[in-house]
């Protein structure tokens, strides 16, 4: 049996991604994977033309912009394992975010702030989230469960779905005024 790793979407939104990590180990080995999340494989990741990276509604795809702005919103996490594991902003420099063992909850919601990419600007930096493992042995395993808040300037919002709910003059739709 070797080292054996998943990566789920559960939800992947115009203002939120929820992504699901496990990872189940054999004893030989560790896991060190700096682009465990790829910031610009999300759902609405804008190219430097302005458009989607990825190819939807026609607008040809262009190339990713040099960074993906992120914040952890929420995290839930099950370690079972005589380790640790380490989640971090992935730069030149790596910048870490938690170190994990045991079980438990990390949630803005609950009063706690929001946690921004603090590699943002940094060599290196693409906004991307890296997991790092350290003393696992036989059958010891995670699952985390990300929820991320995508910034606006780098994913897009459906402004090009649905143009007219972002620019109410030539389409003339405004809040408030009847059909009349």
């Amino acid at each position: 049996m070797a080292n054996s790793y998943t990566y789920q979407v559960l939800k992947d939104d115009t203002q939120h991604a929820i992504i699901k990590l496990t990872a189940r180990f054999d004893g030989t080995g560790q896991e060190d994977d700096h682009f465990r999340i790829k910031a610009n494989s999300l759902s609405g990741a804008l190219a430097t033309n302005g458009y989607p990276v990825m190819n939807v509604a026609g607008y040809a795809a262009n190339t990713a912009l040099p960074y993906y702005g992120l914040s952890l919103y929420r995290l839930w996490y099950d370690c079972d394992s005589t380790g640790d594991v380490s989640i971090f902003w992935h730069a030149d420099t790596a910048q870490a975010m938690f170190m994990l063992n045991g079980n438990g909850e990390y949630d803005a919601a609950g009063n706690w702030v929001t946690i921004p990419n603090n590699a943002k600007g940094m060599s290196g930096c693409l906004g991307d989230i890296g997991v790092q493992t350290r003393g696992m042995t036989a059958n010891c395993s995670y699952t985390m469960i990300f929820e991320l808040r995508k910034h606006n300037e780098y994913y897009s919002r459906g402004q090009f779905q649905e143009p007219a709910a972002f620019n109410y003059r030539p389409y003339g739709v405004t809040p408030g005024i009847g059909n009349g």
